[in-house]
């Protein structure tokens, strides 16, 4: 039974050479995308869940026309966001966003999750909470889940410091004194090529703990984290991308919803995530 059913999982693999130079797997099967996942789900692995295949990790605000601006007018972007933000959320601010008032970093982290073009990108440590993003909507299309070894990552992401001590609280080049206000990506000469996964560290950003949430940052504008994740770990065997066909989207939505809790409701739980569904899900059907 246990071999026959390893042979009809491995006859529904199909490999692709990414032109990323990520490999990619289509998990062709509902079986196959739960057993995958549960799988990397004990490797403490990264996910990002993409609706359609875009091939890219390319964040919002390098997309469509801001994509190749100038630096200098990418950053006068980025500074009026966070000013204009910081400026009307200091009156309200929730007690999870308060610190988003005195750091650039985490403006743009609660921005991201607002929907805010921003230089993140948003990942989790849920492979369940990727598959939802992935399955969501575009039941036309297939849709992609990047990941990728968290400790990997863990021990790569230390000898970019190195190499950089600028990217130190005091410039001696100690991993371990990495400056995390992310000082050098806000300067207006260009910064070395380095990539940086972090999370807000709070128990009072509701989205955020729903989501599982974590966030990539490259020092540049206009990177595909996909190219950076892949420069900075070199090993493919630890960074994979896995496509599921539009086929399994409905019927994947139900499972992970009776399986493992995992709807838009709860994963948006505050009033702007609610009101969100209702026009969703009563206006735009």
């Amino acid at each position: 039974m246990y071999l026959r059913r390893y042979d009809k999982l491995c006859r529904s693999l199909t490999i692709i050479e990414m032109p990323t130079g990520w490999n990619s797997t289509k998990l062709t099967t509902i079986e196959l995308v739960l057993d995958k996942f549960e799988s990397l789900q004990k490797e403490r692995w990264m996910f990002r869940g993409q609706s359609q295949c875009y091939n890219n990790l390319l964040p919002s605000i390098d997309r469509l026309f801001l994509h190749g601006k100038p630096r200098e007018y990418m950053l006068s972007l980025e500074a009026k966001s966070i000013k204009l933000f910081q400026d009307n959320v200091k009156f309200f601010a929730a007690k999870g966003e308060e610190a988003a008032l005195t750091s650039e970093i985490v403006a743009l982290m609660v921005l991201r999750h607002y929907g805010v073009p921003t230089r993140l990108i948003d990942w989790s440590s849920s492979p369940w909470v990727a598959v939802y993003f992935a399955i969501c909507d575009h039941d036309e299309s297939d849709c992609e889940i990047w990941t990728f070894d968290n400790s990997s990552y863990a021990a790569k992401g230390k000898e970019q410091w190195r190499k950089w001590p600028q990217t130190t609280i005091d410039g001696s080049g100690d991993a371990d004194k990495f400056d995390y206000t992310l000082r050098t990506a806000f300067l207006e000469e260009d910064q070395p090529d380095w990539f940086v996964c972090l999370f807000y560290g709070t128990d009072n950003f509701p989205r955020q703990n729903a989501q599982s949430g974590s966030y990539s940052l490259t020092s540049r504008f206009g990177m595909d984290h996909a190219d950076s994740i892949r420069d900075l770990l070199k090993d493919q065997s630890s960074f994979h991308r896995y496509i599921i066909p539009s086929s399994l989207k409905s019927t994947l939505r139900q499972i992970i919803r009776a399986t493992y809790n995992i709807c838009r409701e709860l994963l948006f739980p505050d009033s702007a995530g609610a009101a969100e569904t209702v026009k969703m899900f009563v206006y735009n059907k």
